[in-house]
């Protein structure tokens, strides 16, 4: 199909959008087939028809790379894969004479990716400018400082202030002051992102949420999100326990919290109807609040009140062994989710399917879409769910839920690993480079095993998908969280090169900030209406949006104000 995109001078292309001019020698008309080389098996899809003796020019798509082939006389020929660039203008001979020619540049395009080296490079001017004054600053004051003491030592005393001086410092005791900075900075990383990613990541195909196998940088915030939330649970349980609280009291608080949570959620996703046959039950909070509820709920119960010293030679495994108990309830139920992942009958569609469904393995499995995880949600839930059904790869597809009940279940091992973080935290508290290297023994574990059930790529006998939580995807963003925050915590708590800015204004209200970005989406002044999207303006209009609830989170930590549940 011809598109005036491409034939019109006074157009121009749309973001991740080139052209490319099929010219047809052949005396017969042929037919173009393509689809993404990201699809698995997919069916063949009619792209257009070129008449004999004749050339057309259309747009395609730059997301991924692109298999095409046509078919002449109902014979395919010349099967290739390509990857264009935005904005390029490409071309394609199909003859006799030159079968299966290459296909060939027109007009160079420029790089896409320039925006995200420019907004890099503003960035880290900024941070350098930031730690230079700062740094400055100290030096002025300490000079200052040095000046006072030697004008009272020339002086003498007028008064008993000289006597005051040597008292020590008034120490400011405020809220922020008394939060660990690696969590907050960890927790200010991922909401950030999460904003960032939420508001379009500058339309890059790596700040989107992967089509169905594989992982991109948007598909790590959640995880990472509920990780840091397992973390705090010990924070807050230790808390509890300090000041003698029931555990039956501990429990109904963790259930509050995550109600609270819940019902943010449904909130948020309220704003996109006013039906309640339109409202969607599960969601991003909700997962979070149901995730929270159990793992809290099972630490609490198999918590020590005191540290155990009678492991002996195994006394370096104490984190883990005090804990045995509460491991074993969330293998259980990661046993569980597996089973009924791999044995429950699904109508229509193989035991343990886990594809995408839509064009996958040609069209096969078109309404098996996440196998038997999605077929509970839409057993359990109906229209109250995700209804997206068309996938920018596989086509149409049927209705999932990537926040579902089997995910979630799924999700209470991403929050225990980050209890288990938790207890290193906690457990080893005066050997800070032991924390260090647990974390990252657990980041080496976790990340072989995800290896070895995704064969080390995006596919394999549990492939890595977001989309249903898989355990693959599971130990693959909780191998990067522990790595990420073993070098947070060494950086700013360990050696105090960093104090965690600006991402700990973030994390100290870290819900605030989630929930206000989705009830600012696409209002000014976070964002406004483009004329003409670019990649370049998207991603700026992204930065600008993201550093504006940054700004707003500075205010609120100076003001010593932190929103928590």
């Amino acid at each position: 199909m011809e598109d005036d995109d491409c034939k019109n001078p006074n157009k121009t292309l749309g973001i991740d959008e080139a052209c490319i001019s099929i010219i047809n020698d052949y005396n017969t008309s042929v037919s173009l087939y393509s689809f993404f080389n990201e699809c698995n098996a997919c069916s063949d899809q009619l792209w257009t028809n070129v008449s004999a003796k004749s050339n057309t020019t259309l747009s395609i798509s730059t997301k991924w790379p692109l298999h095409m082939y046509y078919v002449e006389n109902n014979l395919q020929w010349c099967h290739t894969t390509y990857r264009f660039v935005e904005h390029g203008h490409y071309g394609w001979n199909l003859s006799r004479e030159s079968i299966c020619s290459s296909i060939y540049t027109i007009q160079e395009a420029i790089n896409p990716y320039l925006p995200i080296l420019a907004a890099f490079m503003v960035l880290t001017i900024g941070a350098l400018i930031n730690i230079t004054t700062k740094f400055l600053v100290n030096i002025v004051r300490g000079f200052l400082s040095r000046s006072t003491e030697i004008d009272h030592d020339d002086t003498g005393p007028l008064d008993n202030s000289r006597q005051l001086d040597n008292e020590p410092p008034v120490i400011r005791v405020t809220r922020a002051s008394t939060r660990i900075r690696t969590i907050d900075a960890f927790r200010g990383i991922a909401v950030l992102l999460m904003i960032f990613v939420n508001n379009g990541g500058g339309e890059y195909v790596f700040f989107k949420h992967a089509p169905w196998f594989g992982l991109t940088v948007a598909d790590l915030v959640l995880p990472w999100f509920a990780w840091i939330m397992g973390l705090t649970i010990v924070l807050s349980l230790k808390s509890e326990m300090r000041l003698s609280i029931s555990r039956p009291r501990i429990i109904l608080k963790f259930l509050r919290r995550g109600l609270i949570l819940v019902l943010l959620g449904l909130i948020i996703n309220g704003q996109r109807g006013t039906r309640l046959s339109d409202l969607r039950f599960t969601g991003v909070l909700q997962l979070l609040g149901i995730t929270y509820f159990i793992c809290a709920s099972i630490e609490t119960i198999g918590m020590k009140s005191q540290r155990n010293y009678q492991y002996g030679r195994f006394a370096f495994l104490q984190d883990i062994l005090d804990a045995w108990v509460q491991w074993l309830i969330v293998f259980v139920l990661a046993a569980i989710h597996l089973l009924i992942i791999f044995l429950l009958p699904v109508p229509g569609c193989p035991r343990g399917y886990l594809g995408p469904g839509g064009n996958e393995y040609r069209q096969q499995y078109a309404n098996c879409t996440g196998g038997a995880a999605s077929y509970i949600d839409r057993m359990v839930f109906g229209r109250h769910m995700y209804m997206k059904i068309h996938n920018p790869v596989y086509g149409t597809v049927a209705p999932h839920d990537p926040e579902g009940i089997l995910n979630t279940l799924s999700a209470v091992l991403i929050v225990q690993f980050g209890v288990q973080a938790g207890r290193i935290l906690f457990c080893y508290y005066l050997h800070n480079a032991s924390k260090i290297v647990r974390w990252i023994c657990w980041a080496i574990f976790i990340g072989i095993v995800a290896g070895l059930l995704c064969n080390w790529s995006k596919e394999g006998i549990i492939p890595v998908s977001k989309n249903l939580m898989s355990l693959s995807f599971v130990l693959t963003t909780c191998c990067f969280a522990f790595l990420l925050f073993a070098i947070l915590y060494y950086i700013i708590d360990h050696r105090r090169m960093w104090d965690g800015g600006p991402f700990i204004y973030a994390g100290a209200n870290a819900l605030f900030l989630y929930v206000g970005h989705y009830f600012t989406m696409k209002n000014f002044p976070w964002a406004w209406e483009l004329n003409d999207p670019t990649h370049a303006a998207t991603l700026a209009m992204n930065i600008w949006t993201t550093t504006l609830w940054g700004l707003i989170a500075y205010l609120l930590y100076r003001k010593d104000i932190i929103i928590t549940v």
